[in-house]
Protein backbone atom coordinates (compact mmCIF):
# COMPACT_ATOMS: atom_id res chain seq x y z
CA UNK A 1 0.00 0.00 0.00
CA UNK A 2 1.21 3.56 -0.85
CA UNK A 3 -1.33 5.91 -0.67
CA UNK A 4 -5.09 5.65 1.04
CA UNK A 5 -7.34 7.86 1.07
CA UNK A 6 -11.09 7.87 2.14
CA UNK A 7 -13.71 10.95 2.68
CA UNK A 8 -15.75 11.80 5.62
CA UNK A 9 -13.88 8.90 7.85
CA UNK A 10 -16.10 9.91 11.15
CA UNK A 11 -19.13 8.92 10.95
CA UNK A 12 -20.29 12.59 12.47
CA UNK A 13 -17.36 14.67 13.41
CA UNK A 14 -18.82 17.94 13.99
CA UNK A 15 -21.03 15.96 17.24
CA UNK A 16 -17.07 15.08 18.68
CA UNK A 17 -15.01 18.05 17.43
CA UNK A 18 -15.85 19.90 20.76
CA UNK A 19 -14.51 16.71 22.95
CA UNK A 20 -11.42 16.82 20.58
CA UNK A 21 -10.70 20.71 21.05
CA UNK A 22 -10.54 20.03 24.81
CA UNK A 23 -7.13 17.26 24.56
CA UNK A 24 -4.48 19.24 25.64
CA UNK A 25 -1.81 20.44 23.52
CA UNK A 26 2.28 21.23 24.07
CA UNK A 27 4.79 22.48 22.80
CA UNK A 28 7.66 20.57 21.64
CA UNK A 29 9.57 22.79 24.57
CA UNK A 30 6.84 22.60 27.16
CA UNK A 31 7.47 18.58 26.60
CA UNK A 32 10.77 19.12 27.84
CA UNK A 33 10.24 20.41 30.73
CA UNK A 34 7.48 17.88 31.53
CA UNK A 35 10.63 15.33 31.21
CA UNK A 36 8.87 13.70 28.28
CA UNK A 37 10.50 12.67 24.75
CA UNK A 38 7.86 13.17 21.98
CA UNK A 39 10.37 13.90 18.88
CA UNK A 40 10.87 16.92 17.04
CA UNK A 41 7.92 19.03 15.68
CA UNK A 42 6.40 21.57 14.40
CA UNK A 43 3.50 23.52 16.22
CA UNK A 44 1.58 21.78 19.28
CA UNK A 45 0.95 18.19 19.96
CA UNK A 46 -1.03 16.36 22.41
CA UNK A 47 0.45 13.59 24.37
CA UNK A 48 -0.49 10.23 22.95
CA UNK A 49 -3.97 9.85 22.71
CA UNK A 50 -3.64 6.35 24.32
CA UNK A 51 -3.13 8.59 27.05
CA UNK A 52 -5.12 11.97 26.53
CA UNK A 53 -7.88 10.75 25.30
CA UNK A 54 -8.05 6.96 25.17
CA UNK A 55 -11.99 6.55 23.88
CA UNK A 56 -11.03 8.91 20.49
CA UNK A 57 -7.47 6.48 20.59
CA UNK A 58 -9.78 3.09 20.51
CA UNK A 59 -12.38 5.00 17.92
CA UNK A 60 -10.18 5.84 15.51
CA UNK A 61 -8.57 2.17 15.40
CA UNK A 62 -11.92 1.16 14.98
CA UNK A 63 -12.90 2.72 12.08
CA UNK A 64 -9.58 1.60 10.56
CA UNK A 65 -10.18 -2.17 11.16
CA UNK A 66 -14.34 -1.67 9.95
CA UNK A 67 -12.97 0.32 6.92
CA UNK A 68 -10.46 -2.62 6.37
CA UNK A 69 -7.47 0.06 5.81
CA UNK A 70 -4.91 -2.15 7.43
CA UNK A 71 -3.84 -5.66 6.04
CA UNK A 72 -4.57 -8.33 8.61
CA UNK A 73 -1.93 -8.61 11.50
CA UNK A 74 -0.89 -7.20 14.62
CA UNK A 75 -0.22 -3.43 14.90
CA UNK A 76 1.26 -0.70 16.96
CA UNK A 77 -1.04 2.09 16.66
CA UNK A 78 0.09 6.04 18.18
CA UNK A 79 -2.02 8.81 17.58
CA UNK A 80 -2.17 12.20 18.27
CA UNK A 81 -3.62 15.54 17.99
CA UNK A 82 -1.28 18.06 16.07
CA UNK A 83 -2.10 22.11 15.78
CA UNK A 84 -0.42 24.38 13.56
CA UNK A 85 -1.10 27.95 13.30
CA UNK A 86 0.00 30.25 10.93
CA UNK A 87 2.75 31.89 13.00
CA UNK A 88 4.08 27.76 12.33
CA UNK A 89 3.94 28.00 8.84
CA UNK A 90 7.75 28.67 7.84
CA UNK A 91 9.03 26.19 10.57
CA UNK A 92 8.20 22.24 8.76
CA UNK A 93 10.53 20.42 6.81
CA UNK A 94 10.73 18.03 4.06
CA UNK A 95 10.81 14.33 6.19
CA UNK A 96 10.37 11.07 6.40
CA UNK A 97 8.81 9.67 9.49
CA UNK A 98 10.23 5.94 10.93
CA UNK A 99 6.80 3.62 11.31
CA UNK A 100 5.72 1.83 8.69
CA UNK A 101 3.07 3.84 7.52
CA UNK A 102 1.66 7.34 8.77
CA UNK A 103 -1.74 8.96 8.56
CA UNK A 104 -3.71 12.33 9.09
CA UNK A 105 -7.49 13.06 9.17
CA UNK A 106 -7.78 16.66 8.54
CA UNK A 107 -9.94 17.72 11.35
CA UNK A 108 -10.98 21.71 11.21
CA UNK A 109 -12.75 23.14 8.51
CA UNK A 110 -11.25 22.73 4.72
CA UNK A 111 -8.76 24.76 3.45
CA UNK A 112 -7.21 24.42 0.17
CA UNK A 113 -4.26 26.17 0.57
CA UNK A 114 -2.85 23.57 3.28
CA UNK A 115 -2.49 19.95 2.52
CA UNK A 116 0.10 17.40 2.76
CA UNK A 117 2.94 17.10 0.15
CA UNK A 118 4.25 13.95 -0.46
CA UNK A 119 7.95 13.81 -2.77
CA UNK A 120 10.13 11.30 -4.18
CA UNK A 121 13.95 10.77 -3.28
CA UNK A 122 14.74 14.12 -5.14
CA UNK A 123 12.20 15.83 -3.20
CA UNK A 124 10.10 16.53 -6.32
CA UNK A 125 6.29 16.91 -5.54
CA UNK A 126 4.21 13.91 -6.87
CA UNK A 127 1.90 14.07 -4.66
CA UNK A 128 -0.36 17.47 -2.74
CA UNK A 129 -3.16 16.33 -0.99
CA UNK A 130 -5.43 18.66 0.07
CA UNK A 131 -6.47 19.86 3.52
CA UNK A 132 -10.56 18.63 3.64
CA UNK A 133 -12.31 17.74 6.74
CA UNK A 134 -12.56 14.93 7.86
CA UNK A 135 -10.67 13.65 4.73
CA UNK A 136 -8.23 10.52 5.93
CA UNK A 137 -5.25 9.53 4.14
CA UNK A 138 -2.64 6.99 4.95
CA UNK A 139 0.91 6.43 3.83
CA UNK A 140 3.78 4.59 3.35
CA UNK A 141 5.93 6.52 6.06
CA UNK A 142 9.28 6.10 3.62
CA UNK A 143 7.39 8.80 1.75
CA UNK A 144 9.43 12.18 2.12
CA UNK A 145 6.50 14.52 3.16
CA UNK A 146 5.51 17.75 4.40
CA UNK A 147 2.48 19.59 5.62
CA UNK A 148 2.29 23.42 4.19
CA UNK A 149 -0.19 25.89 4.73
CA UNK A 150 -0.62 26.16 8.69
CA UNK A 151 -3.04 28.61 9.26
CA UNK A 152 -5.08 30.90 11.72
CA UNK A 153 -4.61 31.89 15.44
CA UNK A 154 -5.94 29.26 17.74
CA UNK A 155 -7.57 25.54 17.86
CA UNK A 156 -10.70 27.26 16.56
CA UNK A 157 -9.38 28.38 13.11
CA UNK A 158 -6.34 26.56 13.10
CA UNK A 159 -4.54 23.74 11.10
CA UNK A 160 -5.67 20.83 13.18
CA UNK A 161 -5.00 17.03 12.60
CA UNK A 162 -5.26 13.96 14.12
CA UNK A 163 -1.73 12.23 13.38
CA UNK A 164 -1.49 8.46 13.57
CA UNK A 165 1.63 6.04 12.94
CA UNK A 166 1.18 2.12 12.20
CA UNK A 167 3.84 -0.23 12.83
CA UNK A 168 3.18 -4.38 12.50
CA UNK A 169 4.61 -6.60 15.88
CA UNK A 170 6.85 -8.79 14.72
CA UNK A 171 5.56 -12.14 16.32
CA UNK A 172 8.87 -13.80 15.98
CA UNK A 173 7.13 -15.77 13.05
Amino acid sequence: MKLTQEENFFPNLDSILPQIKKIPLYSVDDFKKLNKTHGVYPGLRSEPLIISCPILHQFIINLILQKNILKAGDWHIKSFLHLRLKEHETKDWIHEDQDEYSALIYISNTNLYSGTKLYDKNENVINDIKFVKNRYVMYSSNYKHMAYGAHGSSIEDGRLTLNIFFNRINNGT
